[in-house]
């Protein structure tokens, strides 16, 4: 009898397996970088280090690193986000959620997979530089880079038209305060994303204020996405450099977003890193890895398992007392005869 007590306590004890492992993470390069590049696999192996064990998965739009680079300055945002919805719901890993990073360009459009996808779901986001309220201007040109000073007027001249609004990313998250009609009708990607148009679409804020945390980094010294301020979602008036915090703007307090929810509760956060676009030093990547990734989680529950173990478990139990009295009985009968 003992023997079969002891058995049953080990049996039950096999019932409940330990499956915590740290949250995957996804990452999303910005413009003009790729999936593959130096910088995003020196951010996975900062993450590895700290993490052992966490599984990190770099999003991409073609699997030649050129090619990729190239993905993320032409082409039309809607299908490259329509391709990494299908992309990140194909892969295993990724089942029972992540938490993802977003480096400039890629941290809008994480929030936009959020708000569009969402499965698998994301717990936490946090964007680097990322243009949230889109750009109002183009990186400012050496007075003699003719180059880059013809591109950046043909970009603001053209920046609405229907070929611009297909097939250059940049121009979708182009928001010049002074044509905002223009920009309303025509935008391609960021007006619908941010809901600024009459008619929202109620899941954007259902699925961004599902999030655990919301973190927004400004680079204190960004000359890249202008105005830097809308890594914050923050506006900026071009004439008087006057700026509009979130929370005194009408997506916020309206909470076309979610981002009000998210803020009420103290999930949204607003830091900030010294230094120009993207320059973040590997102390600074362990510090914010360290504090907000790695979340252990117990994958049977995140899928519901729990109640697959508990019926695992209630099997057992009637297992182990059709066994106790079966033996219980031959025991009787032995004594009875």
């Amino acid at each position: 009898m003992t023997r079969l007590i002891s058995m049953a306590s080990y049996l039950l004890c096999l019932a409940i397996p330990i499956l915590a492992s740290p949250r995957p993470v996804v990452i999303w390069h910005g413009l003009g970088d790729s999936y593959d590049s130096d910088g995003m696999q020196r951010v996975a192996a900062l993450i590895h280090d700290i993490h052992p064990g966490i599984f990190v998965h770099s999003v991409y739009l073609n699997l030649e690193s050129s090619q990729d680079s190239k993905e993320s300055l032409l082409g039309r945002l809607d299908d490259q986000l329509a391709v990494v919805c299908d992309q990140l719901a194909s892969i295993p890993e990724l089942e029972h959620g992540f938490d993802g990073l977003g480096f400039s360009q890629g941290g809008l459009f994480l929030r936009g997979y959020v708000e569009r996808c969402n499965s698998p779901k994301a717990y936490k986001l946090l964007t680097f530089g990322s243009p949230q309220n889109g750009v109002a201007d183009f990186p400012p040109c050496n007075a003699r880079d003719f180059v880059c000073r013809r591109r950046n007027a043909f970009l603001k001249t053209q920046a609405y038209s229907q070929y611009a609004q297909e097939s250059i990313t940049v121009a979708q998250y182009y928001r010049n305060p002074d044509q905002y009609d223009k920009y309303l009708e025509r935008s391609g990607f960021l007006a619908d994303i941010n809901n600024e148009r009459q008619v929202k679409n109620a899941t954007y804020a259902e699925k961004l204020s599902s999030l655990e945390e919301l973190v927004l980094y400004l680079f204190t010294e960004d000359e890249t996405v202008v105005p830097k301020e809308t890594a914050w979602f923050a506006e900026v008036d071009k004439k008087t450099e006057v700026v509009t915090p979130l929370v005194e703007r009408q997506i916020y307090n309206e909470d076309w977003l979610g981002l009000k929810a998210l803020g009420d509760s103290g999930r949204l956060h607003f830091c900030s890193i010294e230094g120009r676009h993207m320059r973040i030093t590997n102390e600074t990547m362990i510090e914010i890895a360290t504090k907000f990734l790695g979340t252990e989680v117990n994958l049977e529950t995140e899928k519901g398992g729990s109640m697959q173990q508990q019926e695992t478990l209630e099997e057992i139990v009637g297992y182990v007392n059709d066994i106790l009295n079966q033996r219980l009985q031959q025991i009787l009968a032995a004594v009875a005869g």
